[in-house]
This record gives C-alpha cells, sequence and structure tokens, in this order.
C-alpha cells in the first residue's frame, strides 16, 4: 500500500486492532486517541487516508470530518460506525465522507475501500496537475438547462452543490421532466467531465440480459457470448454511469449494484474474478421507491446507498414562467431538424396557450408539441389550433365520461374506458398509470388481457 493511514478512536482496542488491519501492507499508520489529536497530527504531516469512528467523547467523528474538509479538503475519510445507525453513515457521506463501514467491521472490506480511497486521492492529484493543458468543455458538454424561474434557479444551485462531491445522487421526478438533462448538468460541472458519461434505461433492458449489459461478460459465459464485453460498469470508467428508471432494477441484480456502491466491485458474467472500477453512479426514477421497499420490490439497503445526495426535478405545471423559454429554446431546435418549415416565431397568443396549458407529459411533451406544430404550420407564427398541438385543458370533458346522447355506461364500462384515458395522459407509461389508479402493476396487466379477450373497453357501449 505505501501510504501514510491516520487511525482516529477513543477505543485503544479498535486503535490497535484497525492498526493490525494494516500491519501486513507497508502502510504507516498513526493513532490518534481524540479528535482534537488527530487535528494536532494532520497538522504536522501528510496522510493519503483517515479512518475515523463516528461516536467519541468530545469532539465526535462527524464535527472531526468537517474540520478535515476544511483544512484538506482532498484527503479521504472513511468512517465507522455502529450496526444499525444508518443515519449517522448517511449523515457522514452527505458530509463528505468517502465512505463507511459498520462494526464490527469485516477486514477485507475495509482494507479494499481504503486502498480505493488512497486510489481516488492519488488519481485527483494527478487530474489536478495535468488540468491547465486541457480544453474547457465544449458549449455541447456544459449540461446547459433552460429556465429561470425560481424553481429552476433552486434546482441549478443544489446540482452545483451536488456536482462537487462523487456520493451517488437520486434525481427524482415525473416522466418528461428532464431527469437525464439534469444527471448530465451534474456531470458536465464536476471533475469527471472529460471522461465518458453513460445512461442505461433498466427498464428497457431484458432481465435475462441486464446483468451481462451492465456488468459485462465473458466469452463463453453463456450461449451466444462469442466475445467478452466489458459492461457498461467498466466503459464508464472514471466517469458517470446513469441508472434511469432505476425502480424497475430486477432484483437479482440490485445484490450486485450495492457491492459497487460500497467496494466499486465488478464480477463480469462467468468471470470468477473481481475488478474495481472509478465510477460515480446516479440514479433517476418517476416511481416512490420507499413505497417499493414496503412492497418487497426494492432493497432498503440499497435505497439508501442511492439516496445519499438527493434532488427533485419539479414538473412543469410548477415551473410555467419557464415556458416561454423552453419554447423558444424547442423552437430553434425544431426549426434545424424541418429546414423547409416557414416558421420564425411564436406569437403572444399562442404563448399564452402554451403556458396555460396542462402538460401532463411534462418537458417532453412541451417539446414534441413544439416539434409538431413546426412541420405542420403553414405560416412564419407557429399555428397550434390547426395542429392540435396543444393538450385539451383541464376544464374540457375527457374521454372517460360517457356522451350525454347515449344510455349510462356501466361501471365496468367507465372503468375501462378511464384506464384507457389515464394510459393515454401517461403516454403509455404503465407504471405510472398504476400509480394513479392506486392498483398494482399486475392488476393494470389483467385488466388489460380482459379487454383485450373482447371489445376493447374504449369503444363506447352500444346505443340503445
Amino acid at each position: 500500500m505505501n501510504a501514510r493511514v491516520l487511525i482516529v478512536d477513543d477505543d485503544p482496542e479498535w486503535r490497535e486492532a484497525l492498526r493490525l488491519v494494516f500491519s501486513g501492507d507497508a502502510a504507516a499508520c498513526e493513532l490518534a486517541p481524540s479528535a482534537p489529536a488527530a487535528l494536532d497530527l494532520l497538522a504536522q504531516g501528510d496522510f493519503d487516508v483517515v479512518i475515523c469512528d463516528v461516536r467519541m467523547e468530545g469532539m465526535d467523528g462527524l464535527e472531526l470530518l468537517d474540520r478535515v474538509k476544511k483544512i484538506r479538503p482532498a484527503l479521504p475519510v472513511v468512517m465507522i460506525t455502529g450496526a444499525g445507525r444508518i443515519a449517522d453513515a448517511v449523515s457522514a457521506i452527505k458530509r463528505g465522507a468517502f465512505e463507511y463501514v459498520t462494526k464490527p467491521c469485516d477486514t477485507d472490506e475495509l482494507r479494499t475501500l481504503v486502498v480505493g480511497a488512497i486510489s481516488d486521492k492519488r488519481r485527483r492529484a494527478s487530474d489536478a496537475s495535468t488540468w491547465p493543458t486541457r480544453p474547457p468543455p465544449s458549449r455541447e458538454r456544459s449540461g446547459e438547462l433552460v429556465g429561470q424561474g425560481s424553481a429552476m434557479r433552486a434546482l441549478t444551485a443544489s446540482i452545483e452543490r451536488v456536482a462537487t462531491s462523487s456520493a451517488p445522487v437520486l434525481i427524482s421526478g415525473e416522466t418528461g421532466v428532464g431527469k437525464e438533462l439534469v444527471a448530465r448538468a451534474i456531470h458536465a460541472r464536476s471533475d469527471r467531465r472529460d471522461r465518458p458519461f453513460i445512461a442505461v434505461n433498466t427498464s428497457a433492458v431484458n432481465d435475462g440480459l441486464f446483468e451481462s449489459e451492465v456488468f459485462g461478460h465473458v466469452r463463453g459465459a453463456f450461449t451466444g457470448a462469442a466475445q467478452t464485453r466489458k459492461g457498461l460498469l467498466t466503459e464508464a470508467e472514471g466517469g458517470t454511469l446513469l441508472l434511469d428508471e432505476i425502480g424497475d432494477m430486477p432484483m437479482s441484480m440490485q445484490a450486485k449494484l450495492l457491492r459497487v456502491l460500497q467496494f466499486g466491485e465488478v464480477r463480469p458474467v462467468g468471470s470468477d474474478r473481481v475488478h474495481f472500477v472509478d465510477v460515480r453512479v446516479i440514479a433517476a426514477t418517476h416511481r416512490d421507491l420507499l413505497a417499493l421497499v414496503r412492497e418487497g420490490r426494492f432493497r432498503e439497503d440499497l435505497y439508501f446507498r442511492l439516496n445519499v445526495l438527493p434532488l427533485v426535478v419539479p414538473p412543469l405545471r410548477e415551473r410555467r414562467e419557464d415556458i416561454p423559454a423552453l419554447a423558444a429554446h424547442f423552437l430553434e431546435q425544431a426549426r434545424q431538424r424541418a429546414s423547409l418549415s416557414p416558421v420564425r416565431s411564436i406569437n403572444d397568443e399562442a404563448l399564452r396557450t402554451l403556458t396555460a396549458a396542462p402538460w401532463p407529459g411534462n418537458v417532453r411533451e412541451l417539446a414534441s408539441a413544439i416539434e409538431r406544430a413546426v412541420v405542420f404550420s403553414s405560416g412564419e407564427t407557429l399555428d397550434l389550433q390547426s395542429t392540435s398541438a396543444v393538450p385539451v385543458s383541464d376544464a374540457s370533458v375527457p374521454s372517460w365520461v360517457p356522451p350525454s346522447h347515449q344510455p349510462p355506461w356501466t361501471l365496468k364500462q367507465v372503468n375501462d374506458a378511464y384506464v384507457q384515458w389515464v394510459l393515454g395522459q401517461t403516454q403509455g407509461d404503465k407504471h405510472r398509470c398504476a400509480e394513479i389508479l392506486g392498483i398494482d402493476l399486475s392488476t393494470l396487466y389483467r385488466w388489460q388481457r380482459a379487454q383485450h379477450a373482447g371489445r376493447l373497453p374504449s369503444e363506447p357501449p352500444p346505443a340503445a
């Protein structure tokens, strides 16, 4: 290891036990019985890593962590906390700790963490020394967000703070709000900006192929594995991996992801060897992960590992003041793709219509509406009326209400039509539809199988 390790614990037996963990690694260990003693040692010389207990008499480990980050911001700190004190662990990560372990410690895991912390410190030092020779990030990679409303200003400020850390991020928000764009903005503002950003939609990958896609596989690992595949985690080395729709990740893969977050361990399918990666993981979801935890469909320990730095992206209806700027931005993009379109501008009436619309599909739906209007408009001004580009207002009568000229529908007919309407409002997102309806996803699938077995539920009942 060839490193200087500072061990801080007010329990003399634990201090000695931790020293023995690194006795065979050519590591020089300094022992401090308290936080003030540790600060004295830090003032006298350099260290590669600090291992510190959270609970100590007097100044505790969290306060020491804050002090260390002020005087030595690049020095990694590994915290040790008692079993069951998850709040202490989460607080330590949020305050800048490299990682944490719980007592009683697995010595191999602790050594792996410390080696990873030292490697991370040295890599960052190397990157900093070569920074003057690097070109500044291009405009396309700057992660620019559109909108200056209060909600977007608050989100942008949070992104700036989150980008300074390498801890996991959990981005929450409705479908279509721009969660991937937020993840790209975090990456573009971080010291990983010149390394890969890779995104994968976990709900779009077949369960049987998910492990191979993310963790890689060796040649001959399974039928069709004609050559070795690195996997997305290895391809994102030094950069950022976005796991979109993390709530749909197979349970069988969640334990493997936990190992990546804890120790950087990656074991390809069919391999008996583990290698280590330096990847920042950002997860995104439109689902309530805590509800999935309660239902036993998402691991609680993985949730806490991912939810270190939470960000919530507001829906478009909560940032209507940004719609004119977004509309202008999407208009310019659409004109570049439809160069023959005569559209050049959006008038005030169209902007009022866009601003007042419900936009259940959020920013993604607004972008599609502008694109559609640019393609089909025949004048220089965006024509929203002739293209049906804008969703109807909430005051309009929805399709699940039976027409007044027909006999009353049965409860089942109203229910079936309402399900179809909600599916339309969510752009076919069955997970979101099930959440709105307050039913399990399996129930929604069962209803759909039943309706497709006979007449479609959206079909109105026969007239009397």
